[in-house]
């Protein structure tokens, strides 16, 4: 799944908000200009990091605060 910049409905307006897709959206790459694409999940334990996120969301969480990344 691609990680991409979150932006309000005009182009080149991206924030420190992204979001991780967890299905193909290929409208996305179009719409207001396309979004930046940015990192992609590279591994199984990113993926459970993932499934992680996801599953609280589906289970009524809303929103997500991940308060720490590192990147390899």
């Amino acid at each position: 799944e691609p990680a991409a910049i979150a932006h309000f409905d005009v182009p080149d307006n991206g924030n420190s908000e992204f979001f991780i897709n967890l299905q193909t959206n290929a409208h996305l790459d179009n719409v207001y200009g396309g979004y930046c694409v940015f990192a992609e999940v590279a591994d199984d334990a990113s993926y459970a990091t993932v499934d992680k996120i996801a599953a609280a969301i589906k289970d009524g969480a809303g929103n997500v605060t991940i308060n720490s990344v590192t990147c390899a």
